[in-house]
């Protein structure tokens, strides 16, 4: 009984979705089942109890049939875990399932955005893309240059341009109006001090007359 409630044949192929409702409803049948033997055990161990003191014939056949009910409730206990291992398994697979299909169709839709673009090619793109770059502006560097050979140095033009600040210089300084000199001023301060002197020669011309008089 149990191996035909835990096995199919090779022609019932189903899905797994499919294996885990018929799983749950084998579940169903063994709870029901479990239920059934277990009252049958209560029943007959009263009946066992009641009968030891009156019909000891009666009392033993009572236990006998209690122990062929519990023999029979642990083969469907065994079944049921037996059950539960395999309704386990199968939730697992389920899940992991889903995963593989997951991850089957984010790698398709990878694929289909970088089609057969992979890291080595990108880059060896870049590369090509930085190549491309530098010849793009060699290519302006060489079309910036004058034409008739009219290059001129950095380093004469900044000469150059050093010699017009320092000739512009000059020539500010040279419009500069200077204020003129008060020479008179410094004229009559020179006769005021040649007077001065004067008068201290006569007072002391005087002062040796007065010594000599005495």
């Amino acid at each position: 009984m149990a191996q035909s409630l835990m096995f199919w044949k090779r022609k019932d192929e189903i899905s797994i979705e499919e294996a885990i409702e018929r799983l749950r409803n084998l579940q169903e049948v063994l709870s029901n089942k479990t239920d059934y033997f277990e009252k049958k055990i209560d029943i007959e161990t009263k009946t066992a109890l009641e009968s030891r003191g009156k019909n000891k014939r009666a009392a033993l056949q009572a236990l006998r049939r209690r122990k062929r009910y519990e023999k029979q409730l642990q083969q469907v206990d065994e079944t049921t875990a037996s059950l539960e291992v395999q309704l386990e398994a199968l939730t697992s697979a389920t899940v992991n399932v889903d995963v593989a299909n997951f991850l089957r169709l984010t790698s398709e839709a990878i694929q289909r955005t970088f089609g057969n673009m992979t890291a080595d090619k990108v880059a060896d793109l870049r590369d090509e893309v930085s190549d491309r770059m530098e010849d793009v502006e060699e290519m302006g560097n060489i079309l910036a240059q004058p034409l008739g050979g009219e290059e001129f140095d950095d380093d004469d033009l900044l000469a150059e341009l050093e010699e017009m600040d320092q000739d512009d210089l000059i020539q500010k300084l040279s419009d500069i109006q200077l204020p003129s000199v008060p020479t008179e001023e410094l004229k009559t301060k020179g006769d005021k001090k040649s007077g001065k002197a004067k008068e201290e020669e006569e007072e002391e011309r005087e002062m040796r007359k007065f010594a000599e008089w005495m």
